[in-house]
């Protein structure tokens, strides 16, 4: 485990532990005052009493009922009514029923069906009914007098919930209020110690994942550091970790391009200093060898036809040699002397229409591009040179072949800006373990080729700030693709390579 492991997983531990710490030293105070307010004992008392009202309003009730039903029987309002008639008493008793938890009053005559006068209908289930029997002495007729009265069973039914829920749960606690706090305590802290522990172990995973992450990451830059420019680092998540490691992979991979490009750019600064003397080694003698010669051929007068045919073979060997040194001392003379690269934005499409425009007889040449103008920043003479370069090397490569010969251009725009510059032919292609050595000086295929073609256009791509690959065509053959970044992307002015 490295030093940031255990310097994340020190710190979480600490973080958690003084939180766990000091709920520990509060919990037990803070559940004793708790406990000590709700399980007070005046709100014990408060309760009892509660329960004692509800007994003393029972007993109340009941006892106001039966002092309205004895004042009744001993009124003597109900005396007259009776002397009077059944009606009489109807009258009198209907607004006594009326009364509230009042069920029904009922008088019991000497002969015939009892009189009895009902209050508004009370369920069965929702009342608990009782009743009051009282004689009668002074009304005329009757010897009895039933008052039945009720209670709504929805006011006991409250009190027993209250003494079931509040007041025996209350008793209880209170019985061990001691060992309450303690409880409290010890399962507050103990689930507060299971989180902090699943936390702290989660966070131990999480850094030792990133730090994991950071450590490929230090070891991708120190091999990068120490030269091996092909170092990537994988990018595992979406994180910012991820990103990066992407940006390094980015950073990396633009090194890499970049050293190539420089180290390519090098040899090919040496190469064009070995051409230069080439050249200037080769030139110099090429013109007395040819006068030479012609001197020899035209100062013989004789007469003997061997020699003559020798001297007229040797004066025309010579002289054939001597033209292909000279175009070998044009070409590398050429690409000794390449200029720098001045850019100025110019529409691709326009480029790559004037070059096929001048190479019209080449069979098959054909030009693909968008509608729009394709904008980038180039040296439209240098360009010019790269493709018509390629596109002579295509026209040669389709004469290995018996394919209908074809040499398109085309332009693809990219989204970002820049574009892409194919130029594709129907020849045997280019095996794809000789795609990067094509672009070496003095490396041909061809029997009398010299290997600068594409060496020239390498430079002039990589001046550009671009860069240049070899494929296979979609329809058989060599695909050359020249990628040339946005205007903003391209070099002002790219420093000559003449020494």
């Amino acid at each position: 485990m490295n030093r940031l492991a255990l310097k994340l997983i020190a710190l979480l531990v600490l973080l958690t532990g003084l939180p766990l710490a000091v709920a520990w030293w509060q919990s037990g105070t803070l559940f004793e005052r708790t406990l000590g307010a709700g399980l007070n004992p005046v709100v014990g008392t408060a309760l009892q009493d509660a329960v004692q009202i509800y007994g003393d309003f029972v007993a109340s009730e009941k006892a106001r009922q039966r002092a309205v039903a004895r004042g009744l029987a001993d009124s003597r309002a109900l005396a007259q009514a009776a002397a009077q008639g059944r009606p009489a008493l109807e009258a009198l008793l209907r607004p006594i029923a009326a009364q509230p938890r009042v069920q029904a009053v009922t008088l019991t005559p000497l002969a015939g069906p009892p009189l009895r006068v009902a209050g508004p209908p009370m369920p069965a289930d929702a009342w608990l009914l009782d009743g009051e029997t009282l004689p009668l002495t002074d009304v005329p007729g009757y010897t009895h007098l039933r008052f039945e009265y009720g209670l709504e069973r929805e006011i006991l039914t409250r009190f027993e919930r209250m003494e079931a829920d509040v007041i025996r749960p209350f008793a209880a606690l209170a019985a061990d209020r001691a060992n309450l706090a303690d409880i409290y305590a010890y399962s507050f802290v103990g689930s507060l110690a299971v989180a902090v522990l699943l936390a702290g172990l989660i966070a131990v995973v999480v850094g030792r994942r990133l730090t994991r992450r950071l450590s490929r990451l230090r070891e991708g830059m120190a091999r990068v550091a120490s030269g091996e420019r092909g170092a990537r680092v994988e990018p595992a998540g979406h994180d910012e970790l991820a990103d990066l490691a992407r940006g390094f992979n980015d950073m990396a991979q633009r090194l890499q391009d970049s050293h190539a490009r420089v180290q390519y750019l090098t040899q090919v600064s040496a190469w064009q200093g070995i051409a230069r003397r080439l050249a200037h080694e080769i030139k110099n003698p090429l013109t007395p060898i040819l006068l030479a010669i012609q001197q020899a051929h035209n100062a013989y007068k004789g007469d003997d036809p061997r020699y003559q045919r020798t001297l007229d073979t040797a004066h025309e060997i010579i002289e054939q040699e001597v033209q292909t040194l000279k175009r070998l001392v044009e070409h590398f003379s050429r690409f000794a002397k390449l200029p720098a690269v001045s850019p100025t934005p110019e529409d691709l499409s326009a480029v790559v229409s004037d070059v096929a425009s001048a190479n019209a007889h080449i069979a098959g040449i054909e030009v693909a591009t968008p509608p729009a103008p394709v904008m980038a920043a180039v040296d439209k003479g240098l360009l010019r040179q790269a493709l018509a370069n390629l596109v002579k090397n295509a026209d040669e490569a389709n004469r290995e072949t018996d394919r209908v010969p074809a040499v398109q251009l085309s332009v693809v725009p990219l989204a970002g800006g820049g574009a892409w510059i194919h130029v594709d032919d129907t020849g045997p292609g280019v095996p794809p373990a000789d795609r990067e050595r094509v672009f070496e000086p003095y490396v041909t295929g061809k029997h009398d080729g010299t290997g600068l073609g594409l060496a020239i256009v390498k430079k002039i791509v990589l001046d550009h700030g671009g860069e240049i690959t070899a494929a296979d065509a979609p329809g058989g053959g060599a695909r050359f693709s020249i990628r040339l970044p946005p205007v903003a992307q391209a070099p002002s002015r790219a420093p000559s390579q003449e020494t």
